[in-house]
């Protein structure tokens, strides 16, 4: 009886848990995994607006892995996916917090794609593809127009590698590619398309 007390009050410990993006905005969704001693996979949650949906065990020894999306047990086994937190990583504890701290953030950011010609002026209403490098799409997908200034923008998007391709006019005019790193110490990330009508793609970081 007393062990089954400790394994509940050790669950409603976890269920309080707020994930949260770099920023400290609730995370939009997310899959929670945690291990065990031996590495092996104890229970899986999910992420609904920063709240946990399950409670989830939690002693000390044990690991807490949030991953970005909404992922089957299969995929987290396999470890196509995503993490954007690991408390067996003292960078992520440290900068980010610990599980038993009540709220935890994660490796994900805002981002700003602004589409240039190469005179620097804006390409407005292009279409813009964004995926996740990983998968193609799977994990993270951006199908939009720009803005008058020539920007898309993802109010969430987890540190990894992406693809970007531009059509103008029907036309594929700019393939590229960027790389959200994790620890950024940007509150968001900026990256710039120059186009030069297909002679010439530039990415560029500028935090």
């Amino acid at each position: 009886m007393r062990l089954l007390l400790a394994v509940i009050l050790l669950a409603a410990v976890a269920a309080a848990l707020e994930v949260r993006d770099w920023n400290d905005r609730p995370l939009g969704y997310g899959t929670v995994a945690v291990y065990d001693e031996e590495g092996r996979l104890v229970a899986l949650s999910y992420v609904v607006r920063g709240d946990l949906l399950y409670g989830v065990p939690w002693r000390g020894g044990f690991t807490l892995r949030v991953a970005w999306g909404v992922a089957s047990l299969e995929e987290v086994a396999s470890g196509r996916v995503i993490w954007v937190y690991d408390s067996a990583v003292s960078r992520d504890v440290v900068e980010l917090g610990a599980p038993t701290s009540g709220k935890i953030r994660t490796w994900v950011y805002p981002i700003t794609i602004t589409i240039r010609e190469k005179d620097g002026k804006p390409l407005a209403g292009c279409y813009v593809r964004v995926v996740d490098a990983m998968t193609g799409g799977r994990w993270l997908q951006l199908f939009t127009y720009t803005a008058s200034d020539g920007s898309v923008s993802l109010f969430q998007a987890p540190a990894t590698d992406y693809n970007v391709d531009v059509f103008c006019d029907g036309y594929l005019v700019a393939s590229a590619k960027f790389s959200v790193q994790r620890g950024a110490p940007s509150t968001a990330w900026n990256f710039e398309v120059t186009v030069d009508y297909i002679t010439a793609v530039k990415v560029s970081n500028t935090p």
